[in-house]
């Protein structure tokens, strides 16, 4: 049995996120399909983590085992002429028999894109969250820089049943360029739209709709509700999984 790693990026534009569902076009689903014909075996794909519809991915990773041997260089070239356009193969390495992308992850990355300019780009609406009014970028270091630390995210985040809301975050920051506004965040593991609500929740308080008192209550969990309705999913990209 080869238990076989893979790196790739993806464009969510068309996917119903990442994990498989009945009868939609998922990541998941694509990779499974793909890799059982390949083999000419039953392949389970495993990701490092959940990317809702739309969401896209610089370095999503997956594990696999199959019976079957291949040389990680032929595989690649294979991989990479029959993956469709939206799914890029960036690594193939075959790992040790306990690698589990989702259990052995350490950390995973995410990155948000704005766009903050009064006109409208088209060709940025699928990859980018458009916000006409203009931003305070000191209200948005000050949020990212409220978020570091452990706090209890119950008021930001799609709960599953008797699931753990407090989450340390090791780095949270904005990074600034022009008209683009990119934020990174960084953590063991997020809850379900955590990112989307949060990214969502700064840019309340930097339009001065929210406070930075409220940010700091809704943090500590102490609301009982939502902060703010999620930012819209083709701004958000899963980073990269560090182990």
């Amino acid at each position: 049995m080869v238990n076989w790693k893979i790196e790739i990026a993806y464009i969510g534009k068309e996917f119903f996120g990442f994990q498989k569902q009945p009868q939609k076009r998922t990541v998941q689903r694509v990779l499974e399909s793909l890799l059982s014909t390949l083999f000419n075996e039953e392949v389970k794909v495993i990701g490092a983590g959940r990317t809702d519809a739309g969401v896209h991915a610089l370095g999503q990773v997956v594990n696999f085992k199959t019976n079957k041997e291949w040389e990680e260089v032929k595989l690649k070239e294979v991989l990479k002429k029959l993956l469709p356009d939206d799914i890029l193969l960036k690594k193939v390495e075959r790992v040790d028999d306990n690698f589990h992308a989702r259990f052995s992850a350490k950390r995973r990355w995410y990155m948000y894109i704005i766009y903050n300019n009064k006109e409208k780009n088209l060709f940025l609406k699928d990859f980018s969250w458009w916000i006409e009014k203009p931003l305070d970028k000191e209200f948005l270091i000050q949020s990212a820089e409220l978020l570091k630390g452990e706090h209890n995210f119950v008021n930001f985040a799609i709960l599953e049943k008797n699931e753990d809301t407090n989450i340390y975050i090791e780095n949270s920051f904005w990074v600034f360029n022009e008209d683009f506004l990119f934020f990174f965040i960084c953590a063991p593991y997020f809850l379900r739209k955590m990112v989307r609500f949060l990214v969502a929740g700064m840019v309340e308080v930097s339009l001065r709709n929210r406070n930075l008192e409220d940010w700091k209550e809704y943090l500590n969990g102490e609301k009982g509700k939502r902060f703010s309705i999620p930012s819209p999913p083709q701004g958000l990209y899963l980073y990269k999984i560090d182990y």
